[in-house]
């Protein structure tokens, strides 16, 4: 993959073979699902000192690319994937979203939409029907433009607005939800916050990605009080802390949890890790927003985020004793059957 000019920053070399091969290979099951990827061109996104989100590795991300990277990742596997756009606060929504459904009818996959939170719920219904989508894509950086505040100001209320609630308890829709605040799941807004979204829409699945940014285990709080809950989906994106992954695990109910990577960011090479409750990125690769060590100091050997999100979750499937049938279902079966649950309202 380095040789792509579409994708010059991916970089899959022996560490990561080597990772691949003595531990992941006989590991995962021969179907994947990833539950959380963004596809989306530079032209989508006007020039702007808006911030994006998070941590950007690439301006632009074709779906051709996209695919190339899950196979170079997971070789001899069959990849199922749910994607959406570019989820920065200037983005062109319309732009994004048909590319989306591009990527999704392209590839066989599966497409949420970054709604817009002026749209009233028949036309978000409209455009759910005319794209094909399964659902939602709500996401902070809209509702702190839109209300003029910071992150750390932002409820769930103000990011997924009445109308796609309405939406998407009409039509048993997907709402993926990205949790807002420092607090992360520990917040008490935050968990206060997601009852309410799944009481508004208890036809609705959803999906808490991320974990609620629960990166560390300081984060989850009483995160895991939510496991009561029926239409909540535990999705692990991004999530590379064994001991966070294993309480969700033992916590939630094991025909909910969703696998995803978090594509782009999930292709660096390096470990995200929490010390003294707080995210820190390690990376080999410079960045404004990582850890990084002059290669000519010291000789850094790891592999891709992609790879140590699989890693805690073998690690912690080890330690909660799931079953071969219950690591299915994570990396496949949940989600495909969500996927049909949708469609069959729908």
């Amino acid at each position: 993959m380095t040789d792509d000019l579409r994708n010059p920053n991916f970089l899959y070399d022996a560490d990561d073979e080597k990772v691949w091969r003595e531990e992941l290979d006989a590991f995962l099951p021969e179907r994947l699902f990833d539950c959380h990827g963004h596809v989306y061109l530079k032209e989508h996104r006007p020039p702007t000192t808006a911030r994006p989100g998070g941590p950007v590795v690439v301006e632009a991300y074709p779906h051709e690319v996209f695919a190339a990277v899950e196979a170079r990742l997971f070789p001899g596997r069959e990849v199922q994937a749910l994607v959406f756009g570019s989820v920065n606060a200037a983005v062109d929504l319309d732009s994004t979203n048909a590319y989306a459904r591009e990527a999704a009818q392209t590839h066989g996959w599966q497409a949420l939409m970054v709604p817009s939170l002026t749209d009233d719920t028949e036309t978000l219904l409209e455009k759910i029907t005319e794209g094909g989508f399964l659902g939602f894509k709500p996401y902070w950086t809209f509702a702190a433009a839109h209300h003029g505040i910071a992150q750390n100001d932002v409820t769930l209320e103000m990011m997924v607005t009445d109308a796609m609630r309405e939406a998407a308890d009409r039509a048993g829709l997907i709402i993926t939800t990205h949790i807002p605040r420092a607090g992360r799941l520990a917040d008490p807004v935050n968990i206060e916050g997601l009852r309410k979204l799944c009481t508004d829409a208890p036809n609705a699945k959803i999906v808490l990605a991320h974990f609620g940014r629960c990166y560390f285990p300081e984060a989850v709080g009483d995160g895991l009080s939510l496991a009561d809950v029926d239409n909540l989906y535990p999705e692990l994106s991004f999530v590379q802390d064994w001991e966070v992954v294993e309480q969700v695990l033992r916590t939630f109910d094991r025909g909910k949890i969703l696998f995803g990577l978090d594509l782009p960011v999930a292709q660096e090479k390096g470990k995200m890790l929490g010390i003294n409750a707080q995210r820190h990125f390690f990376t080999k690769r410079p960045h404004k927003w990582a850890a990084h060590v002059d290669p000519d100091s010291y000789d850094v050997h790891c592999t891709l985020f992609a790879y140590e999100i699989v890693r805690a979750i073998k690690k912690a499937s080890e330690k909660a004793g799931l079953s071969r049938a219950e690591i299915e279902d994570v990396f496949w079966n949940n989600a495909d059957r969500l996927v049909r649950s949708v469609k069959q309202k729908g």
